[in-house]
């Protein structure tokens, strides 16, 4: 609380005890009061009135400055309302009463705004599980009549919809969140086999590297991994190379790179880059996505671009988990 502002608010209040004490001298004056009488008379009126105001500025520079000290301290600062110290003068009290309305409306409206957001949430993963079902009959039946064309959209469209499911699950990770010792190696030849049509249609070859065992959810990190091996057939890889070493999965490719400019911003929502608009095929998505899963792991994942691009995901030496 600044002494400045309390004392400019009480200037009315000091110019009323002047006036008032100047009366008193005139009054008495006018009596024949003796000059002693007056001095000691409006002496003590005006000491009265000093103690009072500075009575009164301790006890609220006192709780204001503790008031913010509080509020400091706290990472939830519409809490402070709830925890504050019950105040000893007044208009604390009706301030402190506001606030704590006010509080509890906002706490009731976050609240309301976490379940609709939690349905919101539901639905999506509930919808996503639902459209898969005739997404996989239609992959099978143009497997078994030969439809390669429409079989390769549908994989997109499964893509596509996973990244939906997986995005829609990263405000809440600890929904479907295990982590345990996984063999890299089989990840990634597990992902190769599933990848293999498109990889052998664009003749890509690949390269693994990654005898090892890491920390961390296999679902989580099979998408990761999916989705760094998508942007690389997208933008023109002719070789894919996975390599594991001191703690760092680095997955790297030939492809046409990423823009200078564009390497700071490749982990945003919804940045496409230069690339990205170019070939009019990337939501932006994708990399935010595996940047918020990796964070809420404990992992890293960075991006270079030389003659290509490499994209890192270190892992932990000692991770905070207990494996199961």
């Amino acid at each position: 609380m600044s002494g400045f502002t309390f004392w400019r608010d009480k200037l009315f209040f000091a110019i009323v005890i002047l006036l008032t004490a100047s009366f008193s001298v005139v009054v008495l004056w006018a009596l024949n009061c003796p000059v002693t009488i007056i001095i000691l008379i409006s002496g003590l009126y005006l000491l009265g009135g000093a103690i009072a105001v500075f009575k009164e500025y301790a006890v609220k520079s006192a709780y204001y400055r503790n008031l913010y000290t509080l509020l400091d301290s706290l990472s939830e600062k519409h809490y402070i309302a709830e925890i504050a110290a019950t105040p000893e003068f007044w208009e604390s009290k009706i301030l402190t009463d506001v606030l704590q309305i006010a509080g509890k409306s906002m706490n009731d409206a976050i609240a309301e705004n976490q379940k609709d957001n939690r349905d919101y949430r539901e639905y999506i993963e509930m919808w996503v599980h639902e459209i898969k079902t005739p997404i996989s009959g239609a992959k099978l039946i143009c497997e078994n009549k030969g439809y390669e064309d429409v079989d390769a959209e549908l994989t997109k469209i499964e893509r596509y919809v996973e990244q939906a499911l997986f995005y829609a699950r990263s405000g809440a990770v600890e929904k479907d969140y295990v982590i345990k010792n996984v063999e890299l190696d089989k990840i990634i030849r597990s992902l190769i086999k599933e990848n293999a049509k498109t990889l052998i249609a664009r003749k890509i070859r690949i390269d693994i590297q990654a005898d090892g065992a890491v920390s961390a959810d296999p679902k989580w990190l099979t998408f990761i991994l999916q989705q760094l091996l998508d942007n690389s057939v997208k933008y023109g890889a002719n070789a894919i190379r996975f390599v594991f070493a001191n703690g760092v999965l680095t997955v790297e490719d030939d492809g046409i790179g990423i823009p200078p400019a564009d390497l700071p911003r490749v982990f945003e929502r919804g940045f496409t880059g230069e690339n990205g608009r170019g070939t009019a095929k990337s939501t932006g998505m994708g990399l935010y996505i595996c940047k918020e899963l990796c964070r809420k792991m404990g992992l890293e994942i960075s991006a270079r671009s030389d003659s290509g691009t490499a994209v890192s995901v270190t892992f932990p030496e000692n991770p905070y988990v207990t494996f199961l």
